[in-house]
């Protein structure tokens, strides 16, 4: 039988916690007053104020400790967030205490605000000033070591999702699919023509050299990935011939980084997916746009893989997030397919 998990209310976790303040002031005060029948007004007196003052207390800052966490990321800036919320927390806690027993003496005990400057006042105040203090750091180191434990696994985890996403890309790029038709294309040009077919051998090679150059990269610059984009469509322009066309202009494109075989990935999906042939020619478009290299090609998808594909595209969104929070985008139309793969810094590398 499954079992269900029922949630406390959010009200019914405070009044718990008011409750325990509460019924540790009684306690505090059988302490003194073993005498509940005679000093029943002051252990009642004493219960509500340690309500009302605790509840202001360790409600109030955890409240201040809220907003503070809402400006500083504890998990991304815990010095100035720890330091924050110490300031806050002391600020808060002198002003809630001083307020507060000026309020009690005045309108319960009837003493005037010059009580909080007698000894018994001052006594009261740094009693209760240095025990929030202690409660208040206990939990903030607490809460500090809780995300800094937490920031640590999500890292490990991020670094195994990364070599994950590596092994996979790597098997994405050398692709035996692609070595197959290579070696075919490769064994008509031998008998028709050494000259090309020694240049294809070349080209070949320094694809598979580009790919285990740069298999544990996490960026590479766009020149390096462009050229590695040449050497794979000179290959696919001598399966295809004319029918196929790959224009490239990315000289916008120079300083800055993109994922490793992405533009080859996005390329080999254009071919995969749509018809190449003397009837229906494809176009593949490579060019920057401010902060995107765009790949576009015409649309002409071939009728078995009309639902597929994805898996390429998924894998360069995938190591995209890991390394950025700028978005690849995709647009489709009846006519296009365009893909735009954000173009990187390496200060922008989170």
């Amino acid at each position: 039988m499954e079992k269900k998990n029922y949630k406390i209310h959010p009200l019914l976790i405070h009044l718990k916690d008011i409750l325990l303040v509460t019924l540790l002031g009684m306690f505090v005060s059988f302490l003194f007053y073993r005498d509940f029948e005679t000093y029943r007004h002051y252990i009642v007196s004493n219960a509500i104020y340690s309500a009302l003052i605790g509840t202001l207390l360790w409600k109030g800052n955890v409240v201040v400790g809220y907003f503070v966490n809402r400006r500083f990321n504890i998990n991304t800036e815990p010095v100035k967030a720890i330091w924050w919320q110490l300031a806050a927390m002391f600020i808060y806690t002198i002003a809630a205490i001083i307020l507060f027993n000026y309020l009690w003496a005045v309108f319960v005990y009837k003493e005037g605000g010059s009580y909080l400057l007698t000894k018994g006042g001052l006594i009261t105040i740094f009693v209760q000033f240095i025990i929030t203090v202690i409660i208040a750091s206990i939990l903030i180191s607490v809460s500090f070591f809780k995300s800094w434990r937490e920031a640590a696994v999500n890292e490990e985890k991020l670094k195994r999702e990364s070599i994950a996403l590596q092994y996979k890309a790597l098997k994405n790029q050398v692709n035996p699919h692609f070595l197959f038709n290579s070696l075919n294309t490769l064994t008509s040009l031998v008998y028709q023509n050494q000259d090309t077919a020694v240049k294809f051998i070349k080209q070949l090679s320094d694809i598979y050299r580009y790919i285990l150059e740069h298999e544990s990269n996490e960026l590479v610059m766009v020149n390096e990935e462009i050229d590695f984009v040449r050497k794979y469509s000179f290959l696919q322009k001598i399966r295809f011939g004319e029918n196929l066309d790959v224009e490239i202009n990315t000289d916008n494109g120079k300083g800055k980084f993109i994922v490793p075989a992405s533009v080859q990935m996005l390329v080999e999906n254009a071919i995969k997916h749509n018809v190449v042939s003397s009837e229906y020619p494809l176009t593949i478009e490579i060019y920057c746009d401010r902060d995107y290299i765009i790949v576009r090609n015409n649309l002409q998808l071939k009728s078995a893989t009309k639902d597929s594909g994805g898996i390429g595209l998924g894998n360069i969104r995938s190591r995209y997030s890991f390394l950025t929070d700028k978005q690849l985008i995709t647009e489709k139309n009846d006519k296009e397919f365009v893909v735009k793969l954000p173009l990187l810094t390496k200060t922008e590398k989170i």
